[in-house]
Formats: C-alpha cells, sequence, structure tokens
C-alpha cells in the first residue's frame, strides 16, 4: 500500500441506532472486514471501552451493560480477542503497547478496510479519547469515522421495546453520547462523517464520502439492511408518552431533527405501564437467572 499499510474505518453510535444495519451494509463490499472471533454479538469487540479498564481511565456505568468492565477482565479479554483473530500473538507486558500494538495488528490482519463498531464506545469519553490517541500513534493506519445519529424518540422506543428500558433511564445515555459526538467530530479534522440513519435508510448516497474512502459506490451495497418500517414506529403505540429532556431535544436539533419529530402524544397511563411492564420483566428476568443458576449448580453439592 502507499502511506497507509491499512484502513480502519468506525462506526460511533449509540445503541438501537442502526449500527448493525450499516455495518451489514458495508461488509458486503469485498474490502471491508470485521472480526471474526468475539464473545459479543453483532461481532463487536468493545475493544476501547476495555483498553480504557485496563489503563484506569473513568467510565460511567452503563444500563444494562457489563460496561465498565474490569480491569482484568478486560486484559483478558483483549487478549484472548487478538489471539482469537490472529491466530497467535503473544502479548506484551506494557499495556499500551497491547492496547495500539495490538490494535494495528488487526487493522493488517482485515486489511484493506478493517471496519469497527460498538453503542459503547460513543457514550464513554475515554474510549473516544484512546481513539484520538490513536490516530497519532498510528499514522500508518488511514482512519475514518462515521457517527450515525438516529430520532432520539426512535431510538429510545426501539431500546424500550427490546430491553423494557425506560427511556426515562437511557435519554441520559444517548445525551451523552451524542454530546461527545459532536466534540469528538470537531477533534478528527473531517475524518467523521455524520449520517443521520433516517437519512441513510431513504438514500444511501448519503454515504458517499463513506464509499470514497472504502473504494465502492452505492451500486456495490445491499440496501435490503435498510428498512423505513423501522422509522417513527412509536407514533403506532397508542401507550407510549415520553416526554423527553429539553437539553436531549437541543442536542438532536442540532443534527437536524424538528420539534414536531421530537414530540410524542403525552399519554397519563404511560407511567404506570412503564412501571408494570419494567417490574414484569425484571421479574422473569430474575426468574430464568435464578433457574440457570441452579441447573449449573445441580449435582455440585
Amino acid at each position: 500500500m502507499s502511506k497507509a499499510e491499512a484502513k480502519c474505518l468506525i462506526i460511533l453510535s449509540y445503541k438501537s441506532s442502526g449500527s448493525s444495519a450499516c455495518q451489514n451494509l458495508l461488509t458486503g463490499v469485498a474490502s471491508v472486514r470485521h472480526v471474526e472471533q468475539t464473545r459479543h454479538h453483532e461481532n463487536e469487540t468493545l475493544y476501547w471501552t476495555k483498553a480504557a479498564s485496563i489503563l484506569g481511565m473513568p467510565q460511567q456505568k452503563m444500563l444494562q451493560s457489563d460496561v465498565p468492565i474490569p480491569m482484568a477482565q478486560a486484559r483478558a479479554d483483549l487478549i484472548d480477542l487478538l489471539q482469537s483473530n490472529l491466530g497467535s500473538y503473544d502479548p506484551p507486558n506494557d499495556d499500551e503497547e497491547l492496547i495500539f500494538g495490538g490494535w494495528k495488528l488487526l487493522c493488517n490482519c482485515f486489511a484493506p478496510v478493517f471496519l469497527e463498531k460498538s453503542p459503547h464506545h460513543l457514550v464513554q469519553w475515554s474510549a473516544l479519547e484512546l481513539i484520538l490517541s490513536s490516530l497519532k500513534r498510528l499514522p500508518e493506519i488511514d482512519f475514518h469515522f462515521i457517527g450515525l445519529i438516529r430520532n432520539p424518540l426512535d431510538t429510545l422506543y426501539s431500546i424500550w421495546k427490546r430491553w423494557h428500558i425506560a427511556p426515562e433511564q437511557a435519554q441520559h445515555e444517548w445525551l451523552t453520547a451524542y454530546r461527545n459526538l459532536s466534540r469528538f467530530e470537531k477533534l478528527t479534522n473531517g475524518k467523521t462523517t455524520l449520517i443521520r440513519y433516517e437519512d441513510m435508510v431513504r438514500d444511501p448516497n448519503i454515504l458517499k464520502p463513506v464509499f470514497d474512502f472504502v473504494d465502492a459506490t452505492g451500486a456495490d451495497v445491499n440496501v435490503q439492511y435498510l428498512h423505513r418500517q423501522a422509522i417513527a414506529k412509536w407514533r403506532n403505540d397508542a401507550v407510549f408518552g415520553f416526554d423527553m429532556l429539553p437539553e436531549l431535544a437541543e442536542v438532536a436539533s442540532q443534527f437536524g431533527y424538528t420539534q414536531e419529530e421530537l414530540t410524542a402524544s403525552r399519554n397519563p397511563l404511560w407511567p404506570a405501564y412503564r412501571t408494570l411492564t419494567r417490574s414484569y420483566y425484571q421479574g422473569r428476568r430474575l426468574g430464568r437467572q435464578a433457574i440457570r443458576y441452579c441447573m449449573q449448580n445441580l449435582g455440585k453439592t
């Protein structure tokens, strides 16, 4: 290769914002690859949150998540990730060499374009700091970032339907994530392409700067992963009555969302419905955990 030995494309978004669809779209291009072995879903590595844990950097506890992962586990995870994907890997004693050297090896292994995505990174500024550091420490890697945004009402409603996390709680993570994205985008000097999920679904060619980076065109991708039906599904839920924080609406408006797009009908039954549904879901989850624990420990005594 010329100046850069390999390219690295990182999707930065909050959960339920379309990052899996975006990843599937891009990995349909022959030049784009992601890790083959990871203990997480959707080919995610949580690499930079684990790196932050290893280095003892501050992270906020995320809703219904293992993040922040304890230091020893994070280091073991990163070594296992590298050994599983590289075939053979002898971890160094120096943690920074493990982190930045390991990332370089992954980029070279999955060249020409290594794609990474994790909805955890954007919430943790320490993880973003390490990504910014990698730009300076790994000049032989050509980086580009996708800042993927989705209407917070759609995002929070999807999270509610999938994991029964109350929007009133999840909105604080959304706010942190996209304040971080605004800050990160300014610090990357043109290397970040901001994409709204709704625009990507309507016209995948909005990703042209990304296609240019991976040496592809809109004709090279399979648009079956993009579904317009996912837009504004909350409008069809008669009980949903979430009223977002004014500061969240303000940040969303900076990404081009209108007041109408950010306003849900208020329903006086929503608080009671939310509480009862969440209690029922938690009870079922605790019951499954208890059964799993009993089955795992059956006969050990």
